[in-house]
């Protein structure tokens, strides 16, 4: 009750990011003069779905999307989306910056827990979408509606393009249930183990800069540390 999906416009990067800072913004300003209230917070209630960042990506050159070939994900697709699976687990807490926001990864809740890819199957980390040429694209589907869309989208894009650099080949294709593909690479399921993987990963620090990274982790840091510090109602009415 209440949720609504929202489609920001495709642009380059910097702008769909500017877009998304201003579009929460306006939708909580709205919201508050009508005297109602609006969130973005990834999941406020755990028995419903919770609020994502669907991130969609597509490499264009000289007019033409770099992904396609005849509606289908080409070989340059392919290694794009080889590098944002290789990458997907250390950059995770670029996806999801809070506590609250990895409660959101549950199965059968339109948010992966793992990262295998497959077309068009709402299962999975990383969906391909393919018709026309001009619509190929790579879906990650990780991130929170909470989430730093700078981060968030630098980290996928400089993940993605590290796969056509590098040539990174993603794993088998899903075809069937993505929550059930025990050959799919994981990715984490709560904060602690996302800030540690993104402690471990000097490519981060790179694309983030040193400086950034080590604040924006410290930030994600502090909060662990302070849901970790609180006796909850239900605690408290469940034991006392």
């Amino acid at each position: 009750a209440g949720q609504v999906e929202v489609n920001i416009r495709y642009d380059e990067a910097l702008l769909a990011a500017d877009r998304v800072v201003m579009f929460r913004s306006l939708v909580k300003q709205l919201a508050q003069a009508a005297g109602y209230r609006a969130t973005f917070m990834a999941k406020p209630f755990f028995e419903e779905s919770g609020n994502g960042f669907h991130a969609h990506y597509s490499l264009w050159k000289d007019g033409k999307n770099a992904f396609a070939d005849g509606g289908k994900l080409n070989e340059t697709g392919k290694l794009f989306v080889g590098g944002l699976q290789k990458r997907m687990a250390e950059i995770a807490i670029c996806a999801s910056p809070t506590p609250n926001g990895f409660r959101r990864r549950q199965p059968y809740s339109f948010c992966p827990t793992n990262a295998p890819w497959g077309i068009d199957d709402r299962t999975v980390g990383i969906r391909i979408i393919e018709g026309s040429d001009s619509a190929v694209r790579a879906e990650k589907r990780d991130a929170s509606a909470d989430a730093n869309p700078y981060y968030l989208l630098a980290a996928d894009i400089a993940a993605g393009l590290d796969g056509i650099e590098q040539g990174i080949q993603p794993g088998p294709i899903c075809e069937g249930n993505g929550y059930e593909d025990e050959n799919a690479p994981s990715i984490p399921l709560d904060g602690a183990s996302a800030v540690a993987l993104a402690r471990g990963s000097e490519w981060l620090k790179d694309v983030m800069g040193e400086f950034a990274y080590e604040i924006y982790l410290q930030q994600a840091e502090r909060e662990l540390e302070f849901i970790a510090s609180q006796v909850t109602p239900v605690e408290t009415q469940r034991y006392l």
